[in-house]
């Protein structure tokens, strides 16, 4: 897609799936419906209450009055957390060395901008994000797949105790390291811990959406390749009705990376800095033994693995849809067969899968994937060259400046 085209609109989220699909009235699409709520109903109470999700996407809270009460909140949340970053940066990130003020500001300011645009985006979900989850439904049901509440469970638990695991840490060693002054903890707790924790509410939530797609991905690779390979005669109305699925998915995954793809270059560039900005205190740390100080060290690990783990999740499951598209496509091209009919459907059928509609390119540069990751060691090299030759440079002109003072005194 040429990066002139515009991004789809809200409503055209809901083109990816079937239009028509089992009434509200359905027994098995009720009964569905309440299975996959009953899964995921955790994850979107506490992403209601982090202000990751619209209060509409809740069972009994469609209404109005519902909305108004959870954008007063996302509104008096958002003031407070500014307020707290200002106050921060004025009493605690201006009080640093020059570098280190820098790259904390820059940091602090990323976060007040990736805030509100999870705050922005979850207020704009609120008319359609309930649509969706039923529109998931009925694509369920029209493509038979059911929905492991069990394995989706486990999904999410994990992922809800790793942010549990370093919401814990964070917030102790942080008081650690402020040694133990409650306004300086509290305000560093609200400017740099906080913002990742609601990032990472967030991202559960994308990450359960990507693993859903690679999971019904397997189901539909699965059935074409019992389909083709286990039957005598395999059925072309078939055949074209999980390449219209495989479709509805590959437009779904781009639907999705596309709503999210501002929220993720955002975490891209804060966890670049932040990244950066420890392996640079790392260096200062070992170059200078005096400054060593062990609850800093393992706060810098903490942050390390954190930012780590965010990207790597990113790139990990969008290539966990790739894997299963080429698994597909593998599948195909094994194919051999005298029938010119299914020959045809075969071949229309490689055409789309091998079709690079981008559904996984985000603000029309960053390719997820897990080659990216290289990117991204390159460019983290050239930043933390620059830092060292700035380090020294300003090193270097404090040390003559404050001799040409020392002169000018004596």
């Amino acid at each position: 897609m040429r990066s002139s085209e515009k991004p789809p609109t809200p409503g055209a989220k809901l083109r990816v799936f079937p239009r028509e699909g089992p009434p509200s009235s359905n027994p098995q699409y009720a009964e569905r419906y309440k299975e996959l709520h009953r899964a995921v109903f955790w994850l979107l109470l506490i992403a209601v209450l982090a202000n990751t999700a619209p209060i509409t996407i809740l069972p009994g809270c469609p209404y109005r009055i519902y909305r108004l009460v959870h954008l007063s909140w996302m509104i008096l949340w958002y003031g407070s957390f500014v307020l707290g970053s200002y106050f921060e940066f004025v009493l605690i990130t201006t009080q640093r060395l020059s570098l280190d003020r820098y790259l904390s500001a820059t940091e602090s300011a990323i976060y007040v901008v990736h805030i509100f645009s999870i705050m922005l985006l979850t207020w704009q979900c609120g008319n359609w994000a309930p649509k969706v989850m039923r529109n998931i439904v009925r694509s369920d049901i029209d493509r038979a797949y059911t929905i492991d509440s069990n394995r989706t469970k486990r999904f999410i638990r994990l992922h809800m105790f790793l942010v549990g695991i370093f919401t814990c840490l964070a917030i102790f060693f942080n008081i650690w390291t402020q040694k133990c002054l409650v306004y300086r903890s509290i305000l560093s707790i609200n400017s740099y811990v906080m913002p990742n924790i609601i990032s990472s509410i967030s991202f559960i939530q994308y990450y359960l959406l990507l693993q859903g797609i690679a999971w019904r991905q397997r189901k539909l690779t699965e059935s074409l390749e019992r389909e083709l390979f286990h039957l005598q005669s395999p059925r072309i109305s078939e055949v074209q009705k999980i390449r219209k699925h495989h479709a509805d998915l590959i437009d779904f995954t781009k639907v999705v990376n596309r709503t999210f793809q501002y929220s993720i270059l955002l975490l891209f560039v804060g966890c670049f800095l932040n990244f950066n900005l420890v392996l640079f205190l790392v260096y200062q740390g070992i170059e200078n033994p005096s400054m060593a100080d062990l609850a800093k060290w393992l706060s810098m690990l903490l942050w390390l693995a954190m930012h780590v783990g965010k990207v790597c999740c990113i790139l990990y499951f969008n290539q966990t849809i790739q894997d299963e598209h080429f698994r597909c496509l593998t599948v195909l091209n094994r194919v051999s067969c005298t029938r010119n009919d299914l020959q045809d459907a075969i071949t229309h059928y490689i055409i789309q899968m091998r079709t690079n509609v981008r559904q996984h390119l985000v603000c029309g540069v960053i390719n997820l994937d897990l080659k990216f990751l290289t990117s991204l060691l390159v460019a983290s090299a050239d930043f933390f060259i620059f830092l060292l030759q700035y380090d020294v440079t300003y090193e270097a002109l404090s040390k003559s400046v404050q001799g040409n003072i020392t002169r000018n005194q004596s």
